[in-house]
């Protein structure tokens, strides 16, 4: 794992909290018509998923569906505790009841083991990459990193997003927007996604331009605190 999927995150003030926010969920767009619906995989909440592609795709505004998800790596599969003997991208298709759809094309890819794969492995389908617009379906709180991840490889269309709050084995809640800070799981979680952001970011695999001001921000936020922290702690020593 290249970055720890619930890392110990720092303390926080609110400012710190709206920067990561803005950076790590993004807003849902409102729905327009596209070319096509990108799934990127999940273990997890397949009824939010499915809710989310009938409400596109039975209101008319995309008539392709690309779904992403091979196998998932065992500490996935741990953290959810969840054992699939399917792919994630077959587990998606059987619960999405495909023959809903008469008048949709739907493809699949079922070799990808992360996000980055997701898109990589769908663009092997000529129909994904010649697509002039999307909507992305994804975990809210993991949103920016795919929003970022597709930006890498459409430069240039329209990219719309809908989101579902995802619920983990050994979390209190859902994590949401507005709830994430609240809790020791949605803090860590959240936390990772920024860590991941960076990372990815700086080795170029995906689209970093966009968002390197909010990094810059919320470095800035860690350094101020950090300082008041430390600014605070010698004051009690020389009570």
């Amino acid at each position: 794992m290249e970055v720890e999927r619930n890392p110990e995150p720092p303390k926080m003030n609110d400012e710190l909290i709206k920067l990561l926010t803005e950076l790590c969920f993004r807003n849902d767009d409102e729905l327009e018509k596209v070319n096509g619906v990108f799934v990127f995989s999940s273990m997890i909440d397949h009824e939010k998923i499915v809710a989310l592609i009938d409400k596109i795709v039975i209101n008319n505004f995309s008539e392709q569906i690309f779904i992403s998800g091979g196998n998932a790596p065992k500490e996935v599969k741990e953290e959810i505790g969840v054992e699939l003997q399917l792919t994630e991208s077959e587990a998606l298709i059987d619960a999405i009841n495909v023959d809903k759809y008469p008048n949709v094309k739907v493809f699949s890819e079922r070799n990808s083991s992360n996000t980055l794969a997701n898109v990589t492995e769908t663009l092997k389908i000529q129909e994904f990459r010649e697509t002039k617009s999307l909507i992305f379906i994804f975990k809210s709180h993991a949103a920016g990193r795919g929003y970022l991840t597709l930006r890498k490889f459409f430069p240039s269309i329209k990219i719309l997003q809908q989101t579902f709050n995802a619920k983990y084995k050994d979390a209190e809640s859902e994590i949401t927007r507005s709830n994430w800070h609240t809790f020791d799981f949605g803090r860590k979680r959240v936390w990772g996604e920024y860590l991941r952001i960076v990372k990815y970011g700086s080795r170029g695999d995906i689209e970093y331009e966009e968002v390197k001001h909010l990094v810059k921000e919320i470095d800035k936020q860690l350094e101020a605190y950090r300082s008041e922290e430390g600014g605070n702690a010698f004051a009690q020593l020389l009570r």
